[in-house]
């Protein structure tokens, strides 16, 4: 377990993604947290202009890719490679939410799982309406680049 008195709230976030990503599958990860996830907005309507329009082949690439530059980059996590993937298919909303808990749990302790879980609350303000104020016009290629930068810095 790791001491989270030490992590950012950001630093909390990537490794409880990354915990659940890794106890889950990304479709149970996905599963888990949406079930906290009020969201707004149309995705329907917006994906397309969001995500470009990759084929399946590129997306299985590009998630199979971040899987092992995350495993390999971490100094925090355990490194998995062979890890059995849950076939959340088969198991209940309640299942997976008592099986991410767990994960975020025995990774980050309780202190760290609840700072993880704080940033589901609902907030005030309308994140759909204001995102364009607040991110600008910036990419996806943008996003990444800034992630790295992050998770490099002291």
């Amino acid at each position: 377990m790791i001491d989270v008195s030490k992590l950012t709230q950001t630093e909390i976030q990537q490794l409880g993604i990354d915990t659940l990503s890794l106890a889950l599958g990304p479709a149970g990860m996905g599963l888990f947290m949406h079930q906290f996830d009020i969201g707004r907005g149309d995705y329907t309507r917006d994906r397309d202009e969001i995500l470009g329009n990759p084929t399946i082949e590129e997306i299985f690439a590009r998630i199979k890719e971040k899987r092992i530059s995350q495993v390999e980059s971490s100094d925090v996590l355990p490194k998995v490679t062979n890890m059995k993937m849950l076939d959340v298919t088969k198991l209940s909303q309640a299942e997976i939410r008592r099986l991410g808990i767990k994960a975020l749990t025995k990774t980050l302790g309780h202190p760290g799982m609840v700072r993880f879980m704080q940033q589901f609350e609902m907030g005030s303000g309308d994140y759909t309406r204001d995102r364009d104020q607040i991110l600008g016009d910036i990419t996806i290629e943008e996003i990444f680049v800034s992630i790295e930068e992050g998770r490099q810095q002291p």
